[in-house]
């Protein structure tokens, strides 16, 4: 599937919830999701547990909408954080019930901390989608120079030296690839109103 906008993507998921539209929302959202569960202090199994209660949660409410998601009411991400927050908090009640231990116990932390971890991860995701985004626009041969020296830490000598190229052309490469992903970054949060 193609990169398609959040509000087509949600609009997708409200009139038809196709296995595609969910797919490309879980690509999307799921690794945020997971994310925001583990730095919730969860275990792999209950953060998994946590990111299906959310799409369920989720697909729930967008089976039950009768118009597109209102942007006038409140941006996707404010909602969605609500709906992620609710169901950390649900998932810490059941654990609290379970067996309350010191460690659980001080798992309750306060509703800020869980928006800045929701932030952080939303921010995450989001940048390696507008770098998975920009791989796809940008020569691959530039891309694979900007990959080595910016994301791996290799030298632009390095760099250079493998790839066949000047170390002008490795910095070149990094200019480029970071200008338009600040354009897909800037159109994405334009989207995102």
């Amino acid at each position: 599937m193609s990169i398609i906008t959040s509000l087509t993507l949600l609009e997708s998921i409200r009139l038809d919830g196709g296995p595609a539209a969910w797919r490309e929302f879980f690509r999307r959202y799921g690794p945020m999701l997971l994310g925001f569960a583990r730095r919730s202090g969860f275990s792999e199994a209950d953060s998994q547990d946590v990111v299906q209660e959310v799409l369920l949660a989720v697909h729930k409410a967008f089976t039950q909408m009768e118009s597109p998601f209102d942007r006038t009411r409140g941006k996707f991400k404010s909602w969605l954080r609500g709906v992620a927050r609710h169901k950390v908090q649900d998932m810490r009640r059941r654990r609290a019930r379970q067996a309350v231990t010191e460690r659980e116990a001080s798992l309750m932390i306060d509703q800020a901390l869980l928006d800045r971890d929701f932030e952080f991860e939303w921010r995450r995701a989001l940048l390696i989608d507008c770098l998975v985004e920009t791989s796809r626009q940008i020569d691959p041969a530039v891309y694979q120079a900007f990959e080595l020296y910016a994301i791996r830490g290799e030298s632009p000598a390095a760099v250079a030296k493998l790839l066949g190229i000047s170390r002008n052309a490795v910095y070149i490469s990094k200019s480029r690839v970071l200008k338009t992903a600040r354009q897909v970054l800037a159109r994405r949060l334009a989207e995102e109103g």
